[in-house]
């Protein structure tokens, strides 16, 4: 299903360490794991994901929070991004300064994802993205990189990316050595953190 590993949850935690304190916005939680990581290094975490109206998985995502301890920071919003993320920047008059796109990864979702969050991001700010392994989820880097935002990828298994403006610098992260790497041809063109 796409759950970040133990590598990837890594460049997730240690990212979010650099923005503990400030807000910070989740599209695609899925079962919570990634949310999990991101509101243990101590941002204020909102959460959208539409499989948060099933309250099978509602309770299983509040259930991992509350044990982990930090349901207290994380206001999880059922709803479809785009128009819930620009719907609860307005209800909670904020911008966001880390931002993680892991929602839905077919076109042109993954695109209009970015277009709104990089509206509604902080002059400082950082967009991680997952399973960029995708040609249709690199949609969303790609457009921020022609909007001039640095960027770099991360090799892991499924393939995560960062872009950030501003007084900010993404996590580094080695590659594992043990494993020949290739990366896609949609992401030749990017460099790889590590190398």
């Amino acid at each position: 299903m796409g759950f970040l590993n133990r590598d990837e949850a890594h460049i997730l935690y240690n990212t979010a360490l650099k923005f503990a304190g400030k807000k910070a916005l989740e599209i695609g939680c899925w079962r919570g794991w990634s949310a999990c990581h991101l509101a243990l290094a101590g941002v204020e975490l909102d959460v959208i994901d539409p499989v948060l109206a099933k309250e099978d998985v509602n309770e299983s995502v509040t259930t991992s929070l509350r044990l982990a301890n930090v349901l207290d920071s994380v206001n999880l919003v059922d709803g479809y991004s785009p128009q819930k993320v620009e719907e609860l920047a307005k209800q909670l008059q904020c911008k966001w300064s880390l931002i993680f796109i892991d929602g839905d990864h077919e076109a042109p979702a993954p695109l209009n994802d970015t277009i709104i969050c990089e509206q509604l991001a902080e002059a400082d700010a950082l967009i991680l993205f997952h399973d960029l392994n995708s040609p249709d989820v690199t949609q969303g880097l790609d457009y921020l990189k022609q909007k001039g935002w640095n960027t770099i990828i991360y090799q892991t298994m499924q393939i995560m990316g960062a872009a950030w403006r501003g007084n900010v610098e993404p996590v580094r992260h080695q590659p594992d050595p043990k494993i020949n790497w290739n990366l896609p041809q949609h992401l030749a063109h990017y460099s790889v953190s590590g190398l």
